[in-house]
């Protein structure tokens, strides 16, 4: 077993790219990371810039998440409500309202950054 085939040709899911992305780019902070794995899927994938920051905040998020109990329920999930399940159960619903009241205390608190600072967006909220 000594014949190694090459990958060219073969197509590698964008979500997986920006995963080794992120990765390789461990020690930056979150917008750079971002930013950085955005460009990259713009420039190794056939993608629009929405759907390569899209990728890339997803992959983020399940690394971030990994070793985490805690998850956002997406079956009681709806466009106007976000439900966290917390680690014991728990759920904790979100409305647009209260989401907005986070973001506008996150911008009075100087706390927000985008990945794309000629567009303006998409807004991090930093830690």
């Amino acid at each position: 077993m000594t014949n190694v085939l090459p990958l060219r040709g073969i197509h590698l899911d964008p979500h997986n790219l920006a995963a080794a992305q992120l990765f390789r780019d461990r020690w930056l902070n979150r917008r750079d990371a971002l930013a950085n794995c955005a460009d990259y899927l713009l420039t190794n994938t056939d993608t629009t810039v929405e759907h390569a920051e899209l990728t890339a905040l997803q992959a983020y998020a399940d690394l971030e998440a990994t070793n985490r109990r805690e998850r956002i329920d997406v079956d009681a999930t709806t466009s106007q409500l976000v439900v966290l399940r917390l680690s014991d159960g728990t759920p904790v619903a979100l409305t647009v309202t209260d989401l907005l009241q986070v973001l506008k205390q996150a911008r009075q608190e100087q706390r927000t950054s985008v990945i794309d600072r000629h567009r303006q967006r998409p807004v991090l909220i930093d830690q």
